[in-house]
């Protein structure tokens, strides 16, 4: 294998796994240490990757918060797959958590005209949905993240202290086997934590693309979570993973 083969066959190992340790790369790769830790340098003045202690990891594990119109438009029909099977899972009546998100927000016309239904949701885009239906909507306050049109911070966890739900309907920014459901602004972050510590059940709603990324804020582990809804484009080693700290995944 060419030296530049081989550095990008350690990009795409790093994409894959999260990171690349230099001793297994090297027995891979069958070259000496030094070698990879060379081509680890390399690419990280290149851009590609950052060096850790060990080893390296992708730059593009670190995910950038994207826009509520750039992240609508982000494996869309997906979404929507997703948000129909777990559809399944919304009760005919009680109390539900729906926190803001494109992927929870697609969940909005399965929760219309339910009278005997109560959503709490910090999503300004899911409460606009559903507020003129005969569903039961209560919004909480707080101070509104433009990026995510959510209410946040210390009046939103205020207000939360006063609600308890049969079910939590989150999504994320992130799956890790590592870190495990991750978002980028530790406000979202807290809320999340919030309405699954106040539920007696957590789906997680998360297409493919959120698999093997990581942000900045660390919400909830694998064993926090009772059930996530995916696609088909899901990795099967997190998936099992999952199932055995006894997450129960459910494929749209």
């Amino acid at each position: 294998m060419l030296t530049e083969e081989r550095r990008m066959a350690i990009v795409d190992k790093a994409k894959i796994e999260g990171r690349v340790d230099v001793v297994s790369a090297a027995q891979e790769f069958s070259v000496a240490v030094e070698t990879i830790r060379r081509d680890l340098e390399v690419l990280q003045r290149r851009g590609l990757m950052r060096r850790v202690h060990g080893g390296a990891i992708a730059l593009d594990r670190f995910s950038r918060e994207y826009s509520v119109a750039e992240r609508r438009s982000l494996n869309y029909e997906n979404k929507v797959k997703i948000a129909e099977i777990a559809s399944h899972y919304i009760p005919h009546s009680g109390t539900i958590f729906i926190d803001a998100g494109t992927s929870t927000e697609c969940l909005g016309p399965f929760l219309r005209d339910n009278k005997d239904l109560t959503v709490i949701t910090n999503s300004l885009t899911l409460a606009t949905q559903i507020g003129d239906s005969s569903t039961h909507v209560i919004l909480l306050s707080g101070r509104i993240r433009p990026i995510t049109l959510s209410a946040v911070g210390e009046l939103a966890l205020s207000a939360m202290e006063n609600f308890h739900a049969d079910i939590a309907f989150v999504g994320t920014n992130g799956v890790s086997t590592e870190i495990g459901f991750t978002t980028p602004d530790p406000d979202e972050a807290a809320m999340k934590r919030k309405m699954i510590a106040h539920s007696r059940e957590t789906i997680m709603v998360a297409d493919s693309s959120k698999f093997g990324k990581s942000c900045a804020s660390r919400f909830a582990r694998f064993e926090d979570v009772d059930r996530i809804v995916t696609d088909l484009g899901v990795d099967q080693g997190i998936i099992v993973e999952m199932e055995k700290v006894g997450v129960e995944v459910v494929l749209a």
